[in-house]
């Protein structure tokens, strides 16, 4: 008599845990997850650069987190998060213009919401960013 009256109780905590992990998993796609958007490789092919969406764009129409990812091999160089102001759109190789030098690779990074800025990440770890006119 004992067991039946046990069986509705594991399954509320059964429901309880399903919705526990579903809103879990929810909340780690929306806030934590990464999504590679570009990533290039240095002409030389010692270095690449992957370009990453963090999660989703903030709700409604709000900024979109991002992060370069600057590597030698397997060894990261820089870790480098910002934000981009695009209307609520999720990031897109669209939104950035790579170009590599002898010792930095620089990305130009455009969205319909902010002036065009330009990231500078040096080879050996420094990074500076600049507003850039538009022409």
């Amino acid at each position: 008599m004992r067991q039946k009256n046990m069986w509705p109780m594991l399954i509320a905590v059964f429901l309880i845990l399903l919705f526990l992990l579903l809103i879990g998993s929810f909340h780690y796609r929306v806030n934590y997850a990464k999504t590679e958007v570009i990533t290039s490789v240095s002409d030389d092919g010692k270095h690449t650069l992957t370009v990453y969406m963090i999660g989703e764009p903030d709700w409604p129409f709000g900024s979109t987190h991002c992060r370069f990812d600057l590597r030698n091999g397997n060894k990261r160089i820089v870790k480098e998060p910002f934000s981009i102001h695009d209307d609520g759109v999720a990031a897109s190789d669209n939104n950035f213009a790579i170009t590599w030098q002898e010792d930095r690779v620089e990305i130009l990074v455009t969205a319909s919401e902010q002036p065009d800025e330009m990231c500078i990440i040096y080879f050996d770890g420094m990074v500076g960013w600049m507003k850039k006119d538009k022409v």
